[in-house]
């Protein structure tokens, strides 16, 4: 990852000296002021320095080993937000953009998560929240079926609620309805 305090191609130098505005200005424009361009350049700052998000290989590696650099920098990210305690999902989402990695967790964080958040009972949320937050536990889901592909009205499973154990009996009743393809596995 190069920094954006690295040497300039004289060229684009030149051009930008030749600009009819302030490229400045237009970059605060663009980021929503001067305090939220710097803030975006810190944290970039945080990424460029730090050898785990170094691109150099990113094009070589095979698929094995791009996962596992993938999962490195997830870990490496979890360290950053809590050493520099980001909490702002403005501020983690610039991170996660500047370093151009699917990372593993982001169903987990954008769709496990939240579910929780919307749809757990107390007990729940208590139980299983803390652990997802801190990544203790990592969330999925695997809702596609083997045998129907993007075909959602041919969904063969089937939950059907039992007043009795106030539980969802859910029933797949054949092979092609064995879930396929969790989501973030990469």
């Amino acid at each position: 990852m190069k920094s954006s305090a690295t040497k300039v191609n004289p060229d684009l130098a030149k051009e930008r000296g030749t600009a009819s505005f302030n490229t400045t200005e237009l970059t605060y424009l663009l980021h929503g002021g001067r305090q939220k361009t710097e803030r975006k350049r810190f944290l970039e700052s945080l990424l460029v320095k730090d050898p785990v998000f170094n691109k150099e290989d990113a094009y070589v590696l095979d698929r094995k080993r791009s996962y596992e650099r993938s999962l490195q920098k997830g870990l490496r990210m979890v360290q950053l937000t809590k050493e520099y305690n980001i909490t702002d999902p403005d501020d983690v989402n610039i991170l996660e953009r500047f370093t151009g990695v699917q990372f593993p967790y982001n169903l987990s964080k954008g769709m496990f998560i939240p579910t929780i958040k919307s749809q757990g009972s107390a007990e729940q949320k208590a139980k299983w929240l803390p652990l997802a937050e801190s990544y203790q536990i990592i969330g999925t889901y695997a809702q596609t079926e083997l045998g129907h592909g993007t075909y959602v009205r041919g969904l063969e499973t089937t939950a059907t609620y039992d007043k009795t154990t106030q539980e969802f009996v859910i029933h797949s009743p054949s092979l092609s309805a064995c879930k396929w393809w969790p989501g973030n596995c990469m």
